[in-house]
């Protein structure tokens, strides 16, 4: 998460084959809204400005889009639910019908909670679809504001650190690490990206803004993934150790894990 939000991994490359799988995501999400329709349930996937419902929390540092909100649910049809709608391989589906949604799939249920937090509401409704066989799962869910409020304490950890947070492990040979995009930054000290989130001079601001200290002003999207030439990494981020400073200079050194110095800012004139 804290990589994540500071942007410090390379882009993932998204081919074609991808991106005809999030395009299948998409048309099943429309066939299970007019499904619900078809037997009188209200329907509302869109906000009055046309655009998906959107959500903001933390700050604005945390947010998503709603698929849908649900009145009229044969279980309920008195209750306004969060819907969410995703649609999984065979081996997914067969683990979210023997499991159910919080544990075979967190992150979608940690989804749905905060959804339900930001929305006032207390249910959910999980609709899946099995994209081998065509079969269709549901699973209603109650609000859980201890596990939400959790949820989003971690967030705000990780929002306002500027220590790394601790590991899942430190076995770059365990599953969830061999397979996680932040692999090599993780654990086999790669170098981060250059942008405005990995330098030491910027913070996260309320609204879901970042500021510069070193120049006092707002970042725009554009400005935090450029960076610019007073760069100066965020000492979290650095495969090694701090072990000196120069205010004046504006330069940082570092004793690498490889045992090398290196002065971050060296060769650069401060303007």
């Amino acid at each position: 998460m804290f990589y994540d939000f500071r942007c410090a991994t390379p882009h993932e490359h998204i081919n074609g084959r991808t991106l005809r799988i999030f395009e299948t995501g998409n048309v099943e999400e429309t066939r299970w809204i007019e499904n619900l329709r078809m037997i009188g349930c209200e329907v509302v996937d869109y906000g009055p400005d046309g655009r998906q419902i959107r959500i903001d929390l933390c700050g604005g540092h945390v947010g998503g889009y709603l698929d849908s909100e649900i009145l009229g649910l044969p279980e309920a049809p008195k209750t306004w639910h969060v819907g969410e709608i995703k649609s999984h391989n065979l081996k997914s589906f067969t683990s979210l019908k023997k499991d159910g949604v919080q544990k075979s799939k967190p992150l979608h249920f940690g989804q749905m909670q905060t959804y339900m937090h930001a929305r006032g509401r207390d249910r959910a409704i999980y609709l899946a679809v099995c994209k081998d066989n065509d079969e269709l799962y549901a699973e209603r869910l109650h609000y859980d504001a201890e596990y939400c409020l959790r949820l989003l304490a971690k967030a705000e950890r990780v929002i306002n650190a500027d220590e790394l947070p601790a590991r899942v492990t430190d076995n770059p040979e365990f599953f969830s690490c061999k397979w996680c995009k932040h692999h090599s930054i993780c654990h086999e000290n790669a170098w981060p990206r250059t942008n405005c989130r990995t330098c030491i001079f910027s913070s996260p601001e309320p609204g879901g803004t970042w500021s510069c200290a070193r120049f006092s002003k707002p970042l725009s999207l554009k400005e935090q993934a450029d960076g610019c030439p007073a760069h100066l990494f965020s000492p979290a981020l650095v495969p090694g150790t701090q072990v000196d400073s120069d205010e004046d200079a504006e330069t940082i050194t570092y004793e690498l894990r490889n045992g090398k110095l290196w002065v971050d800012g060296e060769g650069r004139k401060a303007s």
